[in-house]
């Protein structure tokens, strides 16, 4: 081989390992930043519940004291409890 040749060879080698090092850099950086918008919406999700928990325990301990009488009342005293045990109330 000559030394022409050699150093194509040598810059394609190295050209190629740069390519690959930015491609699975930005793979690295995209699943770190798709983590953290996860954990956010989690947090985000968790602090929804926790705010609607007051509502929802008030409501359901007030169907539990007195229960509706109406058929849709009823329906929503259920629905109320269910969420109660969906939040973690």
């Amino acid at each position: 081989m000559t030394t022409r040749a050699i150093r194509v060879w040598y810059a394609m080698t190295v050209t190629f390992v740069v390519v690959v090092a930015f491609a699975v850099s930005a793979v690295v950086y995209a699943n770190t930043r798709a983590e953290r918008a996860e954990r956010r919406a989690e947090q985000i999700d968790r602090e929804s519940n926790r705010r609607w928990c007051g509502v929802v325990t008030t409501l359901d301990d007030a169907y539990q004291q007195t229960p509706p009488q109406t058929p849709a009342g009823k329906k929503i005293a259920v629905d109320i409890a269910k969420l109660r045990i969906e939040f973690g109330c």
